[in-house]
């Protein structure tokens, strides 16, 4: 059964929204982009449909910009409150995929709406998972570095899905890994001075890999070491 459009009113404190009036009753209050994208205006009759249709794409509009509003509250907090003599040449840190869902969900949005608006958001370029990823590492391996198995595992604790992690990781040379092994262990094996040199050698094996580097990266390593 189709419905006239009584009235499209201004709403108090949202100047970017509209309360729309069917058949003399408050209806719902929509964006103006859904207003015009649906092309609603006074007079117009409206089959229920599309007022289904109407409901999901304001949905879609709220929960999109939901997460648009987390992502610009995570740069501006980054940029705030680093100093900009220390504030790495890196972009900002921003959520994954898998974190702008959860929060979504969280918010009691629906389904389909989370699923469309986060399709809209890597279209668009808000949400980049694998530069999300290659970010993290080069901060990881500035401030606490690891081999490429626990990257990797952090990359997934993180939300980043398996092939991606397993695509950035796989772009860090070898070398730099063997580079970045040998000077933790150099560290490390200080600690084991007083030990006879079999314990030493074991327990800075075990340490190394529990940081994530593989048994070639750790052989070698151990070879140059002892």
């Amino acid at each position: 059964m189709k419905q006239t459009i009584t009235d499209i009113q201004k709403v108090p404190d949202l100047s970017s929204h509209r309360q729309l009036f069917l058949d003399g009753s408050p209806f719902v209050v929509l964006h103006v982009s859904v207003i015009e994208k649906f092309g609603l205006r006074l007079g117009l009759e409206i089959e229920a449909e599309t007022i289904e249709k109407i409901i999901a794409a304001d949905e879609v509009m709220r929960a999109k910009n939901y997460a648009l509003r987390l992502l610009r509250e995570e740069k501006d907090k980054t940029a705030t409150d680093e100093p900009e003599a220390s504030r790495p040449s890196l972009k900002p840190k921003t959520y994954t995929k898998s974190e702008i869902e959860q929060r979504l969900q969280r918010e009691g949005f629906s389904v389909e709406a989370i699923e469309t608006s986060i399709a809209e958001l890597i279209r668009s370029g808000h949400i980049r998972d694998r530069k999300f990823a290659e970010n993290w590492i080069a901060r990881r391996q500035k401030s606490n570095p690891r081999g490429k198995t626990l990257l990797k595992r952090e990359l997934v604790d993180k939300g980043i899905d398996r092939e991606t992690a397993e695509r950035v990781v796989a772009a860090v040379e070898t070398g730099d890994e063997a580079k970045v092994a040998l000077q933790i262990a150099q560290k490390r094996v200080k600690q084991y001075s007083r030990l006879p040199m079999h314990v030493a050698k074991r327990r800075l094996h075990g340490f190394l890999a529990r940081r994530g580097f593989g048994s070639e990266v750790v052989r070698q390593v151990l070879e140059q070491i002892f």
